[in-house]
């Protein structure tokens, strides 16, 4: 063949290995900007996350009883912090003894479970009936637990039927299913008390907030 002719076949093999790279490089291309985009998002919520802890953390250790709650929260969560217990008990309990219902009820359950803080029966009580004095349906529910399981205090249907007959109208709905299976095992006369003492209860509550 004549000097500076090209060989067609040549040609066609060379264009035939260098589309297949083509197609090769330029998905790959597209994989790697697909991954880029699906990770920005996670850095930037860990980001997001990080910050809304520091000021969380700030806001906390000034004394905002609802941020040590939501601080409690993350730990007991393990979001955006290292998961502990421990130090979920401790803003919980911060924001306890200010007063806030939530966190009473959090030290009451975690007590109750040994989580945090030492097993205590009498303790998990203590706290839950301060969060049930303002109104709290759960922390109802579980003094009704303790009384119904004999858990630091003595075994009696009649205050476990109250209180879960409590929890139930404040909006606890848990509390109804346990109140009937518990009035199964009680004579008509214990069911009528168990009633009386828990409007007893609901009227001392509403003259104490009203």
């Amino acid at each position: 063949m004549p000097s500076g002719q090209h060989n067609p076949r040549a040609l066609q093999r060379g264009m035939a290995t260098c589309i297949p790279l083509l197609s090769i490089t330029i998905a790959l291309s597209v994989l790697t900007a697909g991954c880029a985009e699906h990770r920005l998002p996670s850095d930037n919520a860990l980001t997001d996350r990080a910050a809304e802890t520091e000021t969380l953390i700030e806001s906390a250790e000034r004394g905002t009883p609802e941020d040590q709650y939501n601080l409690g929260l993350r730990y007991e969560k393990g979001l955006g912090v290292p998961q502990s217990y421990t130090e979920a008990a401790h803003w919980y309990r911060l924001a306890a003894m200010q007063g806030y219902r939530d966190g009473q009820y959090k030290i009451c359950e975690l007590s109750e479970r040994g989580q945090g803080v030492p097993q205590d029966y009498q303790e998990s009580l203590r706290w839950c009936g301060l969060a049930a004095d303002q109104g709290h349906g759960r922390a109802m529910f579980v003094i009704g637990r303790l009384y119904h399981t004999a858990h630091g205090v003595p075994h009696d249907l009649v205050r476990a039927h109250m209180w879960y007959n409590l929890a139930t109208a404040h909006g606890y709905d848990e509390g109804k299913r346990w109140r009937d299976r518990v009035a199964e095992e009680m004579s008509p006369s214990q069911v009528a008390e168990a009633q009386k003492l828990a409007r007893e209860w609901n009227v001392r509550l509403t003259s104490r907030n009203s």
